[in-house]
Formats: C-alpha cells, sequence, structure tokens
C-alpha cells in the first residue's frame, strides 16, 4: 500500500507542473525574446591554410525572458554548415523546436562573422506540426562561442527576438 500511495504521489509531483503548459492558449500572432543554450558536435574538413569547411549537428534548450512565449522551454535541434575564408565566415542551417506540448517548428537561418567572436543572424519559420502549421514570421538573433567543454564539441547560446503569425 504504501509503495502504491508513493507512486501516486511521484506521478502527482511530475504531471501537476505540465497541465499548465499543456492547456497554455496560443496567440494567433506575437512577438517575444529568450536565450537558447546548445552544445554538438562538428566535422572539419580543412582546405588549405586559408579555408575550412566545418559541419555540425547541435542539441539545446531555450527559455523565454518573461517565462513566457511559445518557445519557453523547448528542446532544439539543429544542422548547420559553415564556410571560413581568412577567419570570416558564413553560416546557415535548419532548425527544429520542440514544444513541452510536442508541438514542433521548423526554422531555416543564416548568419556571418568572424571566427571566435559573435555573430548577429536572423531566422525565417518554414513551417510546423499541430497548433504551428502554417506559421508565418521569424526573427534575429546574435550568438555567443563559450569555451568547449571537450574535445570535438561546440558549445554556444544564442539571444534571440522573434514574430509570428498563425493561420
Amino acid at each position: 500500500m504504501l509503495k502504491k500511495s508513493m507512486a501516486l504521489i511521484l506521478t502527482l509531483l511530475i504531471l501537476a507542473p505540465a497541465g499548465p503548459v499543456v492547456a497554455e492558449e496560443i496567440a494567433k500572432e506575437g512577438s517575444s525574446s529568450g536565450k537558447t543554450y546548445w552544445t554538438g558536435t562538428f566535422d572539419v574538413l580543412p582546405m588549405g591554410e586559408e579555408r575550412v569547411q566545418m559541419n555540425y549537428v547541435g542539441h539545446g534548450v531555450t527559455v523565454g525572458d518573461n517565462g513566457k512565449g511559445i518557445f519557453h522551454n523547448a528542446s532544439g535541434h539543429v544542422v548547420g554548415g559553415l564556410h571560413a575564408v581568412k577567419g570570416a565566415y558564413e553560416d546557415s542551417g535548419f532548425c527544429i523546436f520542440t514544444r513541452p506540448d510536442g508541438d514542433k517548428v521548423f526554422f531555416t537561418y543564416k548568419t556571418s562573422g568572424t571566427l571566435g567572436k559573435s555573430a548577429k543572424g536572423t531566422f525565417t519559420y518554414v513551417g510546423g506540426t499541430g497548433k504551428f502549421v502554417g506559421i508565418q514570421g521569424g526573427g534575429e538573433f546574435t550568438r555567443y562561442s563559450l569555451r568547449p567543454p571537450t574535445k570535438g564539441v561546440f558549445a554556444s547560446f544564442s539571444v534571440t527576438k522573434t514574430n509570428w503569425k498563425l493561420p
């Protein structure tokens, strides 16, 4: 009996916070800001002394600045490629954010900058699932590189501002 009671209590403690997240009403249009923290792996293809291609896969989490927003507590999956010549690079890729309720938002991004320095970029929503089918909009971000946690792994965070419109 004690085991069943403990299991019930633990289940309620785990599921209780999910209620407000799942029941959250999504505005048809709006804007928000937040931060996304990324880590992942990359493959480097050196091309002489002045040129390099870097392809990467990463995963991250995002939080809204006010503890709300369509991406608050979402997880992210990114696949991208960076091409640098003499330290100046162009970077682009694709990302999926998965919200706590399971809906997904897809977007593309582009940025350019200098290796080892922060960079500004833009992103555009290209689709989604559930409530986010047909989403439009996008935004801008500033990406900051962090010291890698281990060899062959990258770490960064992005400060974002976004706007969206749902059909």
